[in-house]
């Protein structure tokens, strides 16, 4: 019999870079508790392209139900924040009416945050073409800044002059709403600190999460090894279908946006001065070496990102649970799949069994008790750097805008300015001795008098300027 502190509208979560063994978990604890799985991966989401995207086969999947795989065509856009949130939401909603346990698993983290967070994105905002319907969109990012400062100083404050992404979405908040986004981040704040306090019940926290974690060097001979095994299994056939997906649109008159979705799964890029070779008919020796090459620069990539996914995880994700409190800090538990030979001890075992905890709503341990991997790496990721603090100086010498109280004292720091500040030093003390030295020869101003020589102080005014 459950516990009446179990949990009403539970959600697993399976956190964790590629390469780990996040999706064969989540099958397993499918299997074990009446599940369903949510893909959460961005690539995953295409039709199509196996092998490139890394999806889970169906003989994997093992009769499992598995929602937003394959969803989308080749030539759609990838799916904004809000559309997955939205989408994703939906799909939780119809497992529980089934009386099923929701699983969302995926390496997208930009996807998962927000089903996990009230406030990573604005649920205000509901973001449409907005180069459309704003044209000032368009414009560049210094008359983006000064309309920014018109409607909103405080957060045109806040950001460097040269990033335009954040400045770009803070004008947009405003367009769409009529309302300063820094208006909405200060309601945010005032949420948050409410319920910290206690003065407003938040929501119950019913959420487990499970962060699946490999040695960085032991994944990094995985990965290269399953970029290995990819090009083995017909990798090459699906880059040659996305590059006659490409050609065939270009031909049509359709422009392809190299920049986003299906083309940003790593491999094709990384193969296209193959391609390009291999489509001109170049010496097959030439392509072979150009084929060998990409290879390299895709597991390079390949552990790039996972590094990647790792930091947001360790990081990120970790500020936002302690953001939330206690309880959703607490519901983060690392398994260790490093050694693969181990997965169902050291990875299935301990997730099983917490999840069962979970569900019952039961006391779980500790997650730094589950294993000296765990205690090690989330008692590191718990020791995080303190909120940057939003101030904006500006450092004349190096020619730099620092946009926190932590990057400015950084910077002061740091070699290259503390380089510049030297080279400085020694302009003015050179030009305060030519000053005396001029004083030693004959001459005087018209009165009579000498030139008084400038202090160093002004001196060094002169060279800041």
């Amino acid at each position: 019999m459950a516990s009446s502190n179990a949990p009403g509208a539970p959600l697993l979560v399976v956190l964790g870079s590629t390469g780990t063994g996040k999706s064969d978990l989540a099958v397993e604890l499918a299997t074990r508790f009446n599940g369903e799985i949510i893909n959460s991966d961005a690539m995953q989401l295409y039709s199509g392209l196996p092998i490139i995207t890394n999806k889970i086969t169906p003989a994997e999947q093992k009769g499992i139900p598995h929602h937003l795989l394959g969803h989308i065509p080749l030539h759609h856009l990838p799916w904004d924040v809000e559309v997955y949130k939205r989408e994703a939401n939906k799909v939780i909603s119809q497992i529980r009416t089934r009386g099923n346990l929701p699983i969302l698993v995926g390496g997208t983290q930009y996807y998962v945050d927000p089903l996990l967070f009230t406030d990573v994105i604005l649920d205000d905002v509901q973001q449409t073409d907005s180069s459309a319907a704003f044209p000032i969109l368009e414009e560049p990012t210094e008359v983006l800044l000064e309309e920014l400062r018109k409607r909103d100083p405080v957060m045109a404050e806040r950001w460097h002059p040269n990033d335009r992404r954040k400045i770009l979405r803070s004008l947009e908040i405003y367009l769409h709403t009529g309302k300063p986004a820094s208006q909405f981040y200060a309601e945010q704040e005032t949420r948050k600190a409410a319920a910290a306090s206690g003065e407003a019940p938040g929501r119950p926290w019913e959420k487990l999460l499970f962060w699946v974690y490999s040695d960085k060097e032991v994944l990094s001979e995985r990965l290269d090894a399953r970029c290995d095994k990819m090009l083995d299994s017909g990798l090459l056939d699906e880059i040659h279908e996305l590059y006659g997906f490409k050609k065939r649109a270009e031909e049509t008159g359709q422009a392809m946006d190299m920049t986003k979705g299906i083309w940003q799964s790593i491999g094709y890029k990384q193969f296209e001065p193959y391609l390009h070779a291999f489509e001109a008919g170049i010496a097959a020796a030439e392509v072979e070496k150009l084929k060998l090459s990409g290879l390299e620069d895709m597991k390079t990539a390949t552990r790039r990102y996972a590094n990647y996914q790792t930091k947001w995880i360790r990081i990120k994700q970790m500020r936002r649970l302690q953001d939330e409190g206690p309880e959703a800090v607490s519901s983060l538990y690392l398994v260790d799949s490093t050694d693969l030979s181990q997965f169902q001890k050291n990875v299935v075992e301990p997730a099983a069994k917490l999840t069962e905890l979970f569900l019952k709503g039961e006391q779980r341990p500790a997650a730094v008790d589950v294993s000296e991997t765990a205690k090690k790496v989330l008692g590191s990721a718990l020791e995080l750097r303190p909120k940057e603090t939003p101030i904006k100086r500006t450092c004349d010498m190096c020619q730099t805008i620092l946009v926190t109280a932590q990057a400015w004292e950084r910077h002061v720091g740091s070699v290259g300015h503390r380089r510049a500040a030297k080279k400085r030093t020694k302009f003015a003390l050179v030009a305060v001795d030519a000053q005396r030295g001029g004083e030693d020869k004959p001459g005087a101003d018209s009165d009579g008098s000498r030139a008084s020589s400038p202090d160093i102080g002004s001196m060094f005014s002169m060279f800041s300027h």
